[in-house]
């Protein structure tokens, strides 16, 4: 009997590690995840951009604006650095603004204002469009692949205690008035 649970308490913890592995996996695409080798950045692209036309890129930001066109969803992108996994970094400098081109209908409700996306496909050409009254030259890609960041909830300053309160030694009250203990009244 003692074997069995042995055996039992084994293939448990092996399938329970399976299923916490498998839970910490990411569905983000390896084209998203990976940087790209000799690819421009955006500022290079800006300084000289007929030198890197047709060159594959991977840039992310903020989407600006969804403009559905007949055959095709034209995302305007604030553009900002990316992470080691692909995901925008937002900061107070940004290399500019970019256009991509997904040949498919993208809901603007989803892709809408503010929501972190990141692009990999090849840089077609260079579009002067006004921002304002300031003639902006846009890079346009032509997507290949693209993942939309998940909306990441936003924390208030009273969505949660500092992590002093329920340190016993700096809370002289500890635990009668911590956050985590049953109050009775």
């Amino acid at each position: 009997m003692k074997m069995h649970l042995k055996k039992f308490t084994i293939y448990l913890c092996c399938f329970m590690s399976f299923i916490l592995i498998s839970a910490c996996s990411s569905h983000i695409p390896p084209e998203i995840k990976q940087s790209l080798d000799d690819a421009p950045s955006m500022t290079q692209v800006r300084d000289t951009p007929d030198s890197y036309l047709s060159k594959k890129v991977r840039w992310g930001g903020v989407i600006l604006n969804t403009e559905n066109k007949h055959n095709a969803s034209r995302l305007t992108v604030l553009a900002y650095p990316l992470s080691g996994q692909g995901k925008p970094l937002l900061s107070d400098k940004s290399p500019g603004r970019f256009i991509a081109t997904v040949e498919q209908f993208l809901e603007p409700l989803v892709y809408s204002q503010d929501r972190k996306i990141t692009v990999t496909g090849k840089l077609l050409r260079t579009e002067t469009i006004k921002v304002g009254e300031y003639p902006y030259e846009y890079p346009v890609i032509q997507v290949d692949q693209h993942y939309l960041w998940p909306v990441e909830p936003e924390l208030s300053d009273f969505d949660h205690y500092p992590y002093w309160w329920s340190d016993p030694w700096y809370n002289p009250y500890y635990p009668w008035h911590s956050p985590y203990y049953p109050h009775r009244h």
